[in-house]
């Protein structure tokens, strides 16, 4: 009988020991690799640059105009260049645009403040302004590439080009105010500049 229990538990033990391994030998489900680590420290869009504590976001917009006898933009018609009565083969009636900007903003957290990147970059191609002396011109566009805003930020300090600390913010566009007006200096495209601004709270601040 003791004979008997012995092969009983004997075979369990080694049922156990066979169902032990199996299950340790099962694969095991690899941990996904994040690639991309998404910062949440400076609003939305913001990612982890890879290998690094430097946040970046990128940004832009591309833009397509086309005007068929208008003068928007300072377009040919309305630079006076082509005669409109001449109906040839000389003279275009449209007029075309294309546009892309690019935006680069980075964030560093370090022990004395965030420091901040940014930068406004803009390329547009514009079709040939023709006219009945220069039908060469027909052949070509003109291309443009501007740097609209590309400046440091530390510690209250701005060093670069950027919308000036005493614009008003009905000058400029979007709104479309003269830059003539107080306080205007074209928010589009900004200004270079070194400033220190000093924050007091409450949405009080000084720049100079």
């Amino acid at each position: 009988m003791k004979m008997v229990k012995s092969l009983i538990l004997g075979s369990a033990a080694g049922i156990l020991a066979m169902s032990g391994a199996q299950a340790a030998d099962l694969p095991v489900k690899a941990k996904a690799v994040e690639y991309v680590r998404i910062c949440s420290l400076y609003g939305a869009g913001f990612y982890y640059m890879p290998g690094t504590d430097t946040c970046i976001k990128f940004g832009g917009y591309l833009r397509a105009d086309t005007a068929i006898a208008g003068g928007d933009y300072g377009f040919m018609y309305s630079s006076g260049t082509t005669n409109r009565g001449s109906n040839n083969r000389l003279g275009n009636y449209w007029d075309a645009r294309a546009r892309m900007d690019l935006t680069i903003d980075t964030r560093t957290a370090t022990e004395y403040g965030v420091v901040r990147t940014f930068a406004d970059m803009v390329f547009s191609v514009d079709s040939a302004t023709v006219s009945g002396s220069t039908p060469s011109a027909i052949a070509g566009g003109t291309a443009g590439l501007g740097l609209y805003h590309a400046f440091i930020q530390f510690a209250g300090f701005t060093f670069g080009r950027t919308i000036s600390a005493f614009d008003t913010p009905w000058t400029g566009y979007p709104a479309g105010g003269p830059d003539t007006i107080p306080g205007g200096s074209n928010m589009v495209t900004g200004v270079d500049q070194v400033t220190y601004t000093a924050q007091f709270g409450n949405g009080v601040s000084a720049s100079i």
